[in-house]
């Protein structure tokens, strides 16, 4: 199943979209990696135009590659391969997790083609472990490998209300609690290009309680999109929606809050060109 708006080729595409539905790790409650296919589905529940930002998905160029099929053990070379066969500089991208792992093979995939860049990360845990559970790469040491990719002072952790006091203490660039306020204080500092990542657990657990790490607390829709609307006009040459676990609650609100975040962030990538 493609999403509805749909309409391009991957040569002619603007905004490429492509599932990575994995989540071995899963901690708590596995099931993300259904995540992109509900997305999908919700998505009918959807309309093309936004009325945030006056613009609709219709008048783009979307290609949706589906899911990428893991058929073997090494899920992240699968990937790499995979993205190393359509990452085109011309085009903006957005993967649809799966769990945060997700992130890993992608930033490493993108490293080769821009030397520097920074990541952005929406989300309710630090994800800077150094191991977790006998694990160095999992969902909760995702950014603590990432950092190994770009390095620490280039990552920037907005909302983050979880995590151990060593993994606070670990990035300078972390902001606790809130996203908007301190996005709007540091943005024009982030360098770009940038990459970002929006962990669905970053709202509050009343607004989308299907995630796979739920978190007491969390940020109000509105402050999503007001935030995501900050980085309108910057060069965001990726980005990824990770941790929607539709078997860890209702899934169909959910996913229709899901894939109206997917639309507000296919408008701004777009509008980054």
């Amino acid at each position: 199943m493609k999403l509805y708006y749909s309409n391009s080729n991957y040569k002619n595409a603007d905004v490429v979209i492509l599932g990575l539905p994995f989540d071995k790790t899963s901690s708590f409650i596995p099931g993300s990696r259904f995540g992109p296919e509900f997305i999908r589905l919700c998505s009918e529940n959807i309309e093309d135009y936004s009325p945030y930002q006056n613009k609709s998905l219709l008048d783009l160029k979307i290609c949706d590659l589906e899911d990428l099929q893991f058929t073997t053990k090494d899920w992240q070379l699968e990937s790499q391969k995979a993205l190393r066969d359509i990452l085109d500089v011309k085009k903006q991208f957005i993967f649809l997790g799966g769990e945060h792992t997700i992130t890993l093979p992608v930033i490493k995939t993108f490293k080769k083609r821009y030397p520097n860049f920074s990541v952005i990360q929406f989300d309710a845990h630090c994800d800077l472990r150094d191991e977790y559970l006998g694990e160095k790469i999992c969902h909760a040491t995702t950014m603590r490998r990432v950092s190994e990719i770009v390095g620490i002072n280039n990552i920037y952790q907005f909302g983050i209300r979880s995590g151990t006091k060593e993994e606070f203490e670990y990035n300078k660039n972390l902001y606790k609690f809130k996203v908007f306020e301190p996005l709007s204080s540091v943005i024009n500092k982030i360098k770009e290009p940038i990459y970002l990542s929006i962990d669905t657990d970053i709202l509050d657990t009343g607004v989308l309680p299907a995630v796979s790490t739920p978190e007491p607390g969390g940020i109000s829709y509105k402050e999503l999109i007001d935030s995501l609307l900050l980085l309108k006009n910057k060069k965001i040459i990726g980005a990824d929606i990770v941790e929607y676990n539709p078997l860890a609650a209702t899934p169909y609100a959910s996913g229709s809050t899901v894939a109206e975040i997917l639309r507000e962030l296919i408008l701004i990538v777009s509008s980054t060109q």
